[in-house]
């Protein structure tokens, strides 16, 4: 379904047809993914595996992993500081993705389509940390070993607290509260990919692998967005809104990679107006939408 002249909080499907919706989203995710995700891992192996391009760019390992880890050197050049912001872009939404799935397990193996479509996206946002974080392969120590991503990362509290709520969060605020999450997420990884051209002027085998690598991850969560649209109603979409803008917020003291390429206030206030048509053909042509 591509019904591209909607936004992100215009209203949906009607309540009789989402259902059918959502059957043809189910249908959708198999045909993207495959059967078991064979489609998925061979783009992952393939199109995806950084290893199979030589390593153009060189940054100190170790020093990247204690950064990894929580962000404390100020004198960071660029590359590092982009793909810092590029590897740790989706980790919050990855951490939460952990925990929503532990504690709806079970309403996730009950029978229907909704529930269907919850193990596949879920099972998307696994592949999106697996996208960001290979971009490291890209780059290579000192002593010409290819980097690997090995810190260990938390969300901040302000993101803990909205996870742990959407953890606890009962069906009619769930949806919502995670569509808020979906539009705030697609805002930042929007706003990276127009940034990376200028990050990476003379690596641009770099710059494109990390463009397709997000414009992967765009196309999944525009379909991520639609998922929680057509189970939210007028009110729903008010607090997805409200949401959006919370966590969208809280980049500005979670994320001072982000803060330091540019993502500051003046980005922020083009949220409310951010919308479909922001983002780049390829994924409006190639995303599933209702």
């Amino acid at each position: 379904m591509r019904a591209m002249n909607a936004g992100f909080y215009s209203s949906s499907v009607e309540l009789a047809r989402s259902e059918a919706v959502l059957g043809e989203y189910r249908d959708f995710l198999i045909a993207r993914n495959g059967a078991g995700f064979v489609a998925r891992e061979a783009r992952m192996a393939g199109e995806f595996d950084a290893t199979r391009a030589p390593s153009v760019l060189q940054l100190d390992a170790e020093r990247f992993n204690r950064n990894y880890a929580s962000l404390r050197e100020r004198a960071l050049s660029k590359e590092e500081l982009a793909l810092l912001a590029f590897v740790k872009i989706n980790a919050g939404e990855a951490w939460g993705v952990e925990c929503v799935s532990k504690a709806r397990e079970q309403q996730q193996e009950a029978p229907g389509v909704i529930s269907d479509v919850e193990r596949l996206v879920t099972r998307e946002e696994h592949f999106h940390t697996r996208l960001l974080v290979g971009a490291a392969g890209h780059f290579h120590g000192p002593d010409g070993k290819r980097l690997e991503v090995t810190g260990a990362w938390k969300p901040g509290l302000p993101l803990r607290v909205i996870i742990g709520a959407l953890v606890h969060a009962p069906r009619a605020l769930f949806h919502p509260v995670l569509l808020g999450a979906e539009v705030a997420g697609v805002f930042a990884f929007n706003w990276l990919l127009t940034r990376l051209r200028d990050l990476f002027p003379d690596a641009p085998s770099v710059r494109e692998s990390m463009e397709r690598r997000l414009v992967e991850v765009l196309i999944d969560e525009v379909g991520h967005i639609a998922f929680n649209r057509v189970l939210v109603g007028a009110a729903g979409r008010a607090v997805a809104r409200t949401v959006a803008k919370q966590i969208s917020w809280s980049h500005q003291l979670g994320s001072p990679e982000l803060v330091s390429l540019g993502f500051g206030m003046d980005v922020l206030g083009r949220l409310d107006t951010f919308d479909l048509g922001d983002l780049p053909d390829e994924v409006r042509r190639r995303a599933f939408f209702a």
